[in-house]
């Protein structure tokens, strides 16, 4: 076992967890990254393409609206003009996300399961026996989360912290979407407020971080804006998507916002580890079995 270990394998609390995310990353971030661009680096820049296609279409026809007079016509309009992007942007970001869950719990499980090391032979298992699994559990999630939406908005926001640890347990219990989505709703019981409250502190901590990226994109939109409305009368941003440094500084920024989301799914397996360990004691039982051995 290696000095800077991480034992996943125990109670955190909410500090703990963030903590320790970046620990593991400050520790492990040469194999995480290694990993990762080789197993979903292609996806990575087809997703990136993808949201940049859809807001260079989306850029063309801003002001469109205000400049039309007949709102159903400026609907069919943006339809048309977006409509493949919508389609092409979120089938790439279902199947890069699916991929990225994989790969990160794959890495973990490796990392786990070896006692601090990560094997690349192991994760390039791990990902082809569970992929299939998580893709497909990842539409279920995404189904159910806004179907409860849609009925209220706080039944979406109930599910989405049970529904949130099913992917951890896809891999380390090797469970089917049925199995692991009872036992998220085991896992959760007597733990939902604090699990909320961790999920919403590293959301801010992430949106805070990818704010940085994205500031110059604002600055150059509001200057277009204000610039538009002083020329024409009219607010709009539709010279942008010719403009190649804002379309650069587009493309860094979703890499940014990207890549950061690794950090999400690092810290959404300590909270799974956190919870089992609540609830089952399995890191305290396999301690146990190492000293009575």
């Amino acid at each position: 076992m290696q000095d800077n270990y991480i034992n996943f394998k125990k109670e955190r609390d909410l500090g703990s967890i963030i903590s320790d995310t970046f620990k593991f990353i400050r520790h492990e971030y040469k194999s995480i990254f290694r990993l990762y661009i080789r197993h979903v680096g292609w996806l990575l820049l087809l997703v990136v393409a993808m949201s940049t296609y859809y807001q260079y279409k989306s850029l063309n026809i801003t002001g469109d609206f205000i400049n039309s007079g007949n709102p159903q016509d400026f609907l069919l309009e943006m339809v048309s003009e977006t409509g493949l992007a919508i389609l092409l942007l979120s089938l790439t970001s279902i199947a890069y996300s699916a991929l990225s869950i994989t790969t990160i719990n794959s890495i973990i499980k490796s990392y786990v399961n070896n006692d601090g090391e990560i094997k690349d032979e192991d994760v390039r298992q791990f990902i082809g026996q569970y992929f299939g699994n998580t893709l497909l559990s990842l539409i279920m999630v995404g189904i159910l989360i806004f179907i409860g939406f849609l009925l209220c908005v706080l039944p979406g926001i109930y599910l989405i912290v049970p529904l949130s640890v099913i992917f951890p347990i896809i891999v380390f219990q090797e469970k089917s979407f049925s199995d692991a989505f009872t036992e998220s709703f085991k896992l959760i019981k007597q733990n939902w407020w604090i699990t909320f409250a961790t999920l919403i502190v590293i959301t801010l901590l992430i949106w805070l971080i990818s704010s940085l990226f994205q500031l110059p994109i604002v600055i150059m939109s509001a200057i277009e804006t204000f610039t538009s409305i002083e020329e024409t009368g009219t607010p709009t941003t539709s010279n942008l998507a010719g403009n190649w440094l804002y379309m650069t500084f587009y493309v860094l920024a979703s890499l940014a916002q990207y890549i950061l989301g690794i950090v999400t799914l690092i810290s959404m397996v300590f909270i799974y580890f956190n919870l089992n360990e609540y609830h089952n004691k399995t890191g305290t039982l396999e301690d146990i079995d190492r000293i009575g051995s």
